[in-house]
């Protein structure tokens, strides 16, 4: 049984870090789910050799004085950061817990994902355009090593109308799907459409034959799942897409990389709903 009762939003400076918070606060709302922020310093400016460069290009012990002083701002800026957050949370009327923690980002948001039935990350960070490629450089390793269902927000809000669930047979799909309904059941002015993309249409029709009646379901011939999963979630009405980590044929996914990483390598408008 789906059900979303803890939100941890992972949030920064940058503009997908305001997008999470409102997604966040949008969603708790909604869901009436207890909402916790989550901002991360990270430790790899403190004790890197970027810093060790600075303290001794400055004369200074490295790592003494100087770490601590740089450590200080970052405490400020994340305060300043979940101020803004606490803005917005108080516009949607939802109690906001927040957190500031030192440590490697992605391990710390999964460490910290421990009690969330939902994470809400940004597909970039405050980084975003120093980093090569599309995908942040801390978001991969959370699709890759979290087990809580993880809601990608791109760089702006907007309020999902329809929920695209990426569906193959497997248990994760399933799952997506589940999660859809969920969703759905809180939104007055939700659709959801199911894609299955390859090329066997029988199978797909027999697929088919087990989902609700009420749901629209579409069968697209190509031999790129990802971009064909890109090119229909993108013509829909502010779409949702909801889809698995990994497909059925996951060690070979692991290997060599997901539908679901490859989407999220792409520059896309549409923020994504990832279960495991």
């Amino acid at each position: 049984m789906v059900k979303i009762d803890n939100i941890l939003a992972c949030v920064d400076s940058s503009q997908y870090g305001t997008c999470v918070m409102k997604y966040a606060a949008y969603l708790s709302k909604a869901f009436n789910a207890k909402l916790e922020a989550l901002h991360v310093i990270d430790i790899l400016q403190l004790e890197g050799p970027f810093m060790y460069d600075i303290s001794g290009a400055l004369g200074l012990e490295p790592f003494s004085n100087f770490s601590a002083k740089i450590k200080e701002m970052l405490k400020e800026k994340g305060k300043n950061v979940l101020s803004s957050f606490k803005e917005i949370t108080d516009f949607y009327g939802v109690e906001l817990k927040t957190t500031i923690k030192t440590g490697i980002i992605y391990s710390t948001i999964i460490e910290s994902s421990e009690n969330a039935d939902m994470v809400i990350i940004g597909k970039k960070g405050v980084n975003s355009s120093y980093e090569r490629g599309i995908l942040g450089s801390n978001i991969e390793p959370v699709v890759r090593k979290i087990e809580k269902p993880l809601f990608v927000a791109n760089e702006h809000f907007y309020t999902p109308r329809t929920l695209v669930v990426a569906y193959d047979g497997s248990g994760v799909s399933e799952k997506a799907l589940e999660y859809a309904k969920f969703y759905k059941s809180h939104f007055d002015n939700v659709t959801i459409r199911i894609i299955n993309v390859g090329n066997d249409e029988e199978k797909a029709k027999e697929l088919f034959k087990e989902l609700p009646t009420y749901i629209d379901k579409q069968f697209i011939n190509s031999k790129n799942t990802s971009q064909a999963i890109i090119d229909y979630t993108s013509q829909q009405d502010n779409p949702l897409l909801c889809i698995g980590a990994y497909g059925k044929n996951r060690l070979l996914e692991m290997i060599l990389g997901s539908t679901t990483e490859s989407i999220l390598r792409k520059n896309t408008e549409f923020s994504m709903f990832i279960v495991r």
